[in-house]
């Protein structure tokens, strides 16, 4: 039977450090099919020796396969490590999935790599496993590719899911839980209850996902699993919590019932927070205090642009909303290339304006498998995978000298993140936000 390590390499750690949900996923798979696995998590190691590292824990697990979890930033230096890996231990099985391989898994049909998972569920990987990768069960495994007779066999994706029919198995975050932390916050836990998004903004990845089709867990299975879970804080990664208003309302009061005491941070639309203004004081009772809102620009014309379907005005009133109720505000913005100096500082004032703390920037990404990227093929400026990170130019400004471009988004971080750094220092996240610090 194969024995399983799965990858997830470096990555930027600077605003957060996330457990790696999506191999804590695959973990529980391999492990109820009674096959033996671990995780190697680059992101929470030092930066030296990171290649001898992963081939100690190969040999000293004797792994005969090995899968990499690939984001778009990460996916050359993941295709260097699986060159290296296959002349150094030439007989393992090597394997990548992960959400820029779920999008674009054909760019990934490469020498050197034997499999690749892009399926909506999991029950073709648990069959694969069952299977030990047969080339005989992988021809009825969907949404997986692998090599026959030297070339690829690409088989469909299964329908969209509402549950992947297994709960994470959340020891690698158990055993290393005080390197995984939020800027300022502190650690969480993650875990999501939704597939997809319903909204079509045009430069966003996470609606492709499950076949471009929105579903939900069942309330029951999101209950038990947060309870489940071992820690105080819990961020759910869905694109927008909020979106169903009757759902929300269900989940907070089944956790108030049963006295949970945790602190969830959620992303949410901005018109999302406005139809739920009214049941914010359920929201907040029930332990939800932060909210990454999307506010993505400043100017309605930009958000047009976006096919974001909000506006300017939305975006003050959920700010409004979320402080009236002490809830935290993290404003996500995304630059765009056709910014001047004055849109640069009017994201800047508006900041100011609304006195937000916590927040984020991002130039525009084209990700390969959007409606931006295909309307911008043609103006696109060196890109590459490991450039698409949300802080290098992408597409050549129309306004301003690239140069300068950067220095004014550098200049964003500059003036904006000291605030947050002082809200470390002073311990204010868990003093003013967290469920029970009301209580003190």
């Amino acid at each position: 039977m194969e024995r399983y390590l799965f990858v997830r390499v470096h990555y930027d750690t600077r605003v957060a450090s996330l457990e790696p949900l999506g191999l804590e996923y695959l973990m529980a798979c391999v492990k109820a099919e009674g096959r033996e696995c671990w995780i190697h998590d680059e992101g929470i190691e030092g930066p030296f020796g990171r290649f001898r590292r992963l081939l100690e824990k190969i040999d000293r697990y004797k792994i005969t396969f090995v899968g990499f979890s690939v984001i778009s930033n990460t996916a050359w230096y993941v295709l260097e490590l699986i060159a290296k890996l296959r002349a150094a231990r030439p007989k393992v099985k090597i394997m990548v999935g992960g959400p820029e391989v779920i999008i674009n898994y054909r760019d990934f049909m490469k020498k050197g790599i034997d499999f690749l998972s892009y399926d909506n569920g999991l029950d073709s990987f648990r069959k694969a496993v069952r299977g030990d990768f047969r080339p005989e069960v992988m021809k009825k495994c969907t949404g997986h590719a692998f090599r026959l007779n030297g070339k690829w066999v690409a088989n469909p994706k299964g329908e969209p899911v509402n549950s992947y029919g297994i709960f994470p198995d959340r020891s690698h975050f158990y055993d290393n839980q005080d390197k995984f932390r939020v800027l300022a916050k502190g650690c969480f836990s993650v875990m999501k209850t939704s597939f997809s998004c319903p909204q079509q903004c045009n430069f966003c990845i996470s609606r492709q996902f499950n076949s471009c089709t929105y579903r939900e867990r069942e309330d029951g299975e999101i209950i038990e699993e947060i309870m489940s879970i071992k820690n105080d804080k819990i961020f759910i990664i869905d694109d927008d919590f909020l979106v169903n208003r009757e759902r929300v309302i269900r989940i907070c009061r089944k956790l108030l019932e049963l006295g949970c005491k945790k602190t969830f941070m959620i992303f949410a639309r901005a018109d999302s927070i406005v139809r739920c203004r009214d049941i914010m004081p359920l929201i907040y009772k029930a332990g939800f205090r932060d909210m990454l809102v999307g506010l993505e620009a400043v100017e309605d014309t930009t958000l047009e642009k976006y096919n974001k379907n909000s506006s300017v005005h939305l975006n003050r009133q959920a700010i409004s909303i979320l402080r009236r109720h002490n809830m935290v505000c993290v404003g996500l913005f995304v630059i765009n290339y056709d910014f001047t100096h004055k849109d640069f500082m009017a994201i800047n004032r508006f900041i100011r304006d609304e006195k937000l703390i916590w927040v984020l920037f991002s130039i525009l990404i084209p990700f390969k498998g959007t409606a931006m990227y295909e309307e911008n093929k043609d103006r696109l400026y060196k890109y590459k995978y490991k450039r698409t990170g949300g802080t290098s130019i992408l597409i050549k400004p129309s306004k301003l000298p690239m140069l300068l471009f950067k220095m004014e988004f550098d200049f964003l971080y500059y003036v904006n993140y000291p605030r947050i750094y002082w809200a470390g220092i002073t311990d204010l996240f868990n003093r003013k936000y967290r469920n029970g610090s009301e209580e003190k």
